[in-house]
């Protein structure tokens, strides 16, 4: 799915081929010499987009005016008429600099406005000859094209403004470090033991939300990269609260599994005690990059752990080519597999497969002894999830059932 960084760059694009048609409508219809889109941008008008002979009216994309001298503003501002079929003897203008500069003989315009009842600027017609072909028909199309394009850049705008706000809040997250991190036991369920935490990021400012949705919105405004590497160096910094016989789980995408600055985090502490979580929820087109960064990762020291098993896009096909050491069993496969036997034969499935490929099973979100016992019958060995522990922090519990 394209964030919304990728969004803008096609909506700019798409916009600049749609203003561009509209004008090119424009001096069509009107047989007019040049028609263009000017902003009203502090006190200059721009010159945005222009279609047709432009050195016949002397002017082109990019000009600049000052916005009072022009015709545009006055019309905008009810001095003038939208129609000036002759500007060589209409005394409102023949006199003005600007109708000598831009070489004007008649002029149309209307209006632009943005929502919310602002005007972005106007849609303008020029001749460098004086006309009395201009209907009001002409008229009626030109403030249909000129509400078409207000329709359109709000939108636009309101796109911007969107990946604007975004983007601020998650740098801000970024550079605050407004998250911190809770732990959630991984049990040996044949010793009781823990083996292994599992670090998840918990956010501090507004809005109150799930963090799934905090690091979708950084995937959205490209900062993907920036905001997992950051909790994840947040969480391995808290290791050596752990002890030593301890391993800990952190959670990156994909994408980021790619990341130079993740190695480089990773590299930073005892890579041996790493496990790198990828979830199985992003689509990967090009599995070649990700089979490199798993190579890499392994030649660290460190284990990846493909999670979420089975609630993902790819299923095994997925597990196949990343090869992990570790397979997390979606909780959607484990809760109340006690008396689901579908649920068991996938499990059972799981089991044998990790055995054959040397990959431990982890079953994810256990909440009651009946699913504890059916898991150890089944053959898993290591759980995680409220029976045993919620996420809190430092130190982790012992393993044993948390009392409700």
């Amino acid at each position: 799915m394209a964030g919304l960084k990728e969004l803008i760059e096609s909506a700019r694009e798409s916009t600049k081929d749609f203003i561009g048609l509209i004008v090119d409508s424009v001096r069509e219809h009107l047989s007019a010499d040049v028609s263009f889109l000017a902003e009203f941008k502090g006190d200059r008008k721009i010159v945005r987009r222009l279609s047709g002979e432009p050195h016949r009216v002397c002017i082109e994309e990019g000009h600049s005016f000052p916005l009072k001298e022009t015709y545009c503003y006055r019309v905008s501002r009810g001095e003038l008429p939208a129609v000036i079929e002759n500007a060589l003897e209409d005394e409102r203008v023949r006199d003005l600099p600007i109708t000598a500069q831009l070489n004007i003989g008649a002029y149309l315009s209307v209006p632009v406005m943005l929502s919310g009842g602002r005007q972005y600027g106007t849609l303008c017609a020029l001749h460098n000859h004086p006309s009395t072909h201009i209907h009001e028909r002409d008229m009626r199309f030109l403030r249909v094209l000129g509400d078409i394009l207000g329709d359109h850049l709000s939108r636009q705008e309101s796109t911007i403004a969107e990946y604007e706000m975004k983007s601020e809040r998650i740098h801000q997250a970024i550079d605050e470090s407004a998250f911190h991190v809770v732990f959630q036991p991984i049990v040996d369920l044949h010793s009781g033991k823990t083996v292994g935490a599992e670090a998840l990021s918990r956010f501090d400012m507004e809005p109150r939300r799930t963090p799934d949705l905090w690091f979708a919105e950084a995937a959205q405004v490209g900062l993907q990269e920036e905001l997992e590497v950051a909790a994840v160096r947040l969480a391995l910094g808290h290791m050596d609260q752990l002890p030593e016989d301890i391993y800990l789980s952190v959670n990156v995408s994909p994408r980021v599994l790619l990341s130079d600055a993740l190695f480089d985090a990773i590299e930073a502490v005892d890579a041996s005690r790493v496990v790198v979580e990828v979830t199985e929820h992003e689509v990967m087109e090009e599995y070649q990059p990700l089979i490199a960064a798993v190579q890499r990762l392994h030649s660290t020291g460190a284990r990846l752990a493909v999670d979420d098993a089975g609630a993902g896009y790819s299923g095994l096909s997925h597990i196949i080519q990343v090869s992990p050491r570790i397979m997390k069993l979606d909780m959607s496969l484990t809760r109340g597999i006690y008396q689901d036997v579908i649920k068991q034969a996938l499990a059972i499935s799981a089991v044998v497969f990790g055995s054959r490929i040397g990959m431990d099973i982890v079953a994810e979100g256990v909440e009651t002894a009946e699913d504890v016992l059916a898991l150890k019958i089944i053959g898993v060995r290591y759980a995680q999830g409220y029976y045993f522990a919620k996420p809190g922090a430092l130190p982790l519990s012992t393993g044993e059932p948390e009392k409700t």
